[in-house]
């Protein structure tokens, strides 16, 4: 996933190496559908472990084996966080995962997703069971959009904004800088949360002290949580949670948490509490440091 990882397919193997010193390897028995859209190439791959896989520029972006960790944890970790939170806003996520997971909640009334490349959309619509049927949901609306522009255009509009972005490079690249930061604060209403993922703090712990320093300059509460995924660069995944009337904890919908959980594999309302107690090497790279010296 960061942007130091390049991949490729090579007799019956998906390989991502970067960082000068690591490899992961997956094993593909087929390749179900490729091409280049106007902004990056998608792929989808079948994997008898991992079932189908979706690649954008080479890159794994979920695998239906563990999607479930990225999907749970970056939606309900802040709608738990939100009281009754009515009208939510996916910025990317194009394979609407996201959106299956915001319709648990039964006080939404609106989930846009702002999506740049339609064809992500399309082609996870054609390979990935969920994706019809979130996407026929009334109170779903799709828009193929510029993340960028649309939350300039819709001032304290959301309860939350998602960032589902790839990473902080190509088309994605503006997603991470403190003007878009500060566009995404006015478009909150009153209480309102944005989370965006934030790559691995082991792997890359400058992007991560990075990205916090950006948020910190239109965000007065930052926050960062983990989860575990198998299949991204060292399975360690930090996301951030920002807000400008409260940090993470002021607010604890446990009763919903507990109802969401039923459906879920990876969240409750325990890993809800305990994603924000952060290892101390995760804890230096947050604050702009090194954690390896």
């Amino acid at each position: 996933m960061s942007g130091e990882m390049r991949g490729g397919r090579s007799e019956g193997w998906h390989i991502e190496e970067g960082f000068g010193a690591v490899r992961l390897g997956l094993r593909v028995s087929a390749l179900l559908h490729e091409e280049q859209s106007e902004y990056q190439k998608i792929a989808v791959c079948e994997s008898e472990f991992f079932g189908r896989i979706l690649f954008l520029d080479d890159l794994i972006m979920l695998t239906e084996r563990d999607e479930f960790v990225y999907h749970e944890m970056i939606t309900h970790v802040p709608l738990c966080g939100i009281k009754a939170p009515k009208r939510v806003l996916v910025i990317g996520g194009g394979d609407c995962g996201c959106l299956r997971e915001i319709l648990k909640h039964p006080s939404v009334e609106r989930a846009i997703l702002c999506e740049i490349d339609e064809r992500v959309t399309e082609v996870c619509k054609e390979h990935f069971p969920w994706v019809e049927k979130v996407t026929a949901d009334p109170r779903v609306e799709l828009a193929f959009a510029d993340g960028v522009a649309h939350v300039e255009e819709h001032p304290a509009e959301y309860d939350l904004v998602i960032v589902d972005s790839t990473d902080p490079i190509g088309p994605a690249v503006n997603l991470f800088r403190h003007e878009f930061y500060t566009r995404v604060a006015k478009c909150l209403r009153p209480g309102g949360v944005m989370v965006a993922q934030t790559e691995t703090p082991f792997y890359a712990p400058e992007v991560v002290g990075r990205i916090r320093a950006e948020l910190s300059t239109a965000f007065r509460f930052v926050d960062f949580f983990l989860g575990f995924i198998p299949t991204y660069p060292s399975g360690c995944w930090s996301w951030a949670y920002a807000s400008n009337d409260g940090p993470y904890d002021a607010y604890f919908d446990e009763l919903r948490a507990r109802e969401v959980a039923r459906s879920c594999r990876y969240y409750n309302p325990e890993i809800h509490r305990a994603a924000f107690s952060l290892p101390n090497f995760a804890r230096t790279a947050i604050n702009g440091e090194d954690p390896w010296k």
